[in-house]
Protein backbone atom coordinates (compact mmCIF):
# COMPACT_ATOMS: atom_id res chain seq x y z
CA UNK A 1 0.00 0.00 0.00
CA UNK A 2 2.85 2.35 0.84
CA UNK A 3 4.44 1.70 -2.58
CA UNK A 4 1.24 2.66 -4.36
CA UNK A 5 0.98 5.85 -2.33
CA UNK A 6 4.59 6.80 -3.16
CA UNK A 7 3.94 5.98 -6.83
CA UNK A 8 0.92 8.28 -6.88
CA UNK A 9 2.80 11.08 -5.11
CA UNK A 10 5.75 10.85 -7.52
CA UNK A 11 3.39 10.81 -10.52
CA UNK A 12 1.54 13.89 -9.27
CA UNK A 13 4.81 15.68 -8.48
CA UNK A 14 6.29 14.94 -11.91
CA UNK A 15 3.01 15.94 -13.54
CA UNK A 16 3.18 19.31 -11.83
CA UNK A 17 6.70 19.82 -13.18
CA UNK A 18 6.24 18.47 -16.71
CA UNK A 19 2.77 19.71 -17.67
CA UNK A 20 3.62 23.44 -17.46
CA UNK A 21 6.62 22.84 -19.70
CA UNK A 22 4.69 20.90 -22.33
CA UNK A 23 1.56 23.00 -22.13
CA UNK A 24 2.61 26.66 -21.79
CA UNK A 25 0.10 28.96 -20.21
CA UNK A 26 -0.30 32.48 -21.53
CA UNK A 27 -2.46 35.27 -20.26
CA UNK A 28 -5.21 36.49 -22.52
CA UNK A 29 -3.73 38.76 -25.20
CA UNK A 30 -0.17 38.18 -24.03
CA UNK A 31 1.06 36.41 -27.16
CA UNK A 32 -0.01 37.03 -30.71
CA UNK A 33 0.04 33.46 -31.92
CA UNK A 34 1.15 29.95 -31.14
CA UNK A 35 3.79 30.21 -33.86
CA UNK A 36 6.12 33.14 -33.73
CA UNK A 37 5.69 35.91 -36.25
CA UNK A 38 8.84 37.35 -37.74
CA UNK A 39 8.80 41.05 -38.58
CA UNK A 40 11.06 43.84 -39.72
CA UNK A 41 10.44 47.30 -38.24
CA UNK A 42 11.52 50.41 -40.15
CA UNK A 43 11.41 53.98 -38.90
CA UNK A 44 9.89 56.18 -41.60
CA UNK A 45 9.09 58.99 -39.17
CA UNK A 46 12.66 60.04 -38.37
CA UNK A 47 11.91 60.07 -34.64
CA UNK A 48 14.97 58.99 -32.66
CA UNK A 49 14.97 55.33 -31.58
CA UNK A 50 11.34 54.80 -32.66
CA UNK A 51 12.01 51.50 -34.47
CA UNK A 52 13.99 50.25 -31.48
CA UNK A 53 11.27 51.05 -28.94
CA UNK A 54 8.53 49.54 -31.12
CA UNK A 55 10.68 46.43 -31.60
CA UNK A 56 11.07 46.00 -27.86
CA UNK A 57 7.33 46.41 -27.37
CA UNK A 58 6.52 43.81 -30.06
CA UNK A 59 8.97 41.34 -28.53
CA UNK A 60 7.05 41.51 -25.25
CA UNK A 61 3.97 40.46 -27.23
CA UNK A 62 5.63 37.35 -28.63
CA UNK A 63 6.56 38.76 -32.01
CA UNK A 64 10.05 37.97 -33.29
CA UNK A 65 11.68 41.15 -34.61
CA UNK A 66 14.39 40.13 -37.04
CA UNK A 67 15.65 43.64 -37.79
CA UNK A 68 14.89 47.25 -36.98
CA UNK A 69 16.30 50.38 -38.56
CA UNK A 70 15.51 53.43 -40.65
CA UNK A 71 13.40 53.49 -43.80
CA UNK A 72 14.83 55.05 -46.94
CA UNK A 73 12.24 57.85 -47.09
CA UNK A 74 9.82 59.68 -44.85
CA UNK A 75 6.34 58.13 -44.58
CA UNK A 76 3.22 60.04 -43.58
CA UNK A 77 1.24 56.88 -42.72
CA UNK A 78 2.25 53.78 -40.78
CA UNK A 79 2.12 50.66 -42.94
CA UNK A 80 1.81 47.05 -41.81
CA UNK A 81 2.73 44.98 -44.85
CA UNK A 82 1.92 41.28 -45.00
CA UNK A 83 4.55 39.57 -47.15
CA UNK A 84 3.11 36.02 -47.13
CA UNK A 85 -0.73 36.00 -47.04
CA UNK A 86 -2.20 37.94 -49.95
CA UNK A 87 -5.80 36.86 -49.36
CA UNK A 88 -6.48 37.15 -45.64
CA UNK A 89 -3.55 39.35 -44.55
CA UNK A 90 -3.58 37.21 -41.41
CA UNK A 91 0.00 37.93 -40.32
CA UNK A 92 -0.38 41.70 -40.69
CA UNK A 93 -3.71 41.66 -38.88
CA UNK A 94 -2.11 39.89 -35.91
CA UNK A 95 0.51 42.62 -35.70
CA UNK A 96 -2.15 45.31 -36.20
CA UNK A 97 -3.60 44.34 -32.82
CA UNK A 98 -0.65 46.17 -31.28
CA UNK A 99 0.44 48.70 -33.91
CA UNK A 100 -2.13 50.93 -35.59
CA UNK A 101 -1.60 51.44 -39.29
CA UNK A 102 -2.76 50.62 -42.79
CA UNK A 103 -2.72 46.86 -43.42
CA UNK A 104 -1.68 45.92 -46.95
CA UNK A 105 0.02 43.20 -49.00
CA UNK A 106 3.28 43.22 -50.91
CA UNK A 107 4.88 39.95 -52.09
CA UNK A 108 8.18 38.99 -50.48
CA UNK A 109 10.75 38.22 -53.14
CA UNK A 110 13.59 37.96 -50.59
CA UNK A 111 11.68 35.68 -48.18
CA UNK A 112 13.01 37.56 -45.16
CA UNK A 113 10.04 38.19 -42.89
CA UNK A 114 6.30 37.61 -42.72
CA UNK A 115 5.50 41.24 -41.95
CA UNK A 116 7.20 44.59 -42.56
CA UNK A 117 6.22 47.55 -40.41
CA UNK A 118 7.05 51.02 -41.65
CA UNK A 119 6.39 53.58 -38.94
CA UNK A 120 5.08 56.85 -40.35
CA UNK A 121 4.86 60.33 -38.92
CA UNK A 122 1.29 59.50 -37.81
CA UNK A 123 2.57 56.93 -35.32
CA UNK A 124 1.49 58.05 -31.82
Amino acid sequence: MLRILWGVLITVFLGLLVVPILWPRTKRGESVTDTRLDVIVLNGARKNRLAYSVSQYLRTKGIDVLYYGNADTLYAQTLIIDRKDSVGLSNAKKVARYIKGKVTYMPDTDNLASVYIILGTDYR
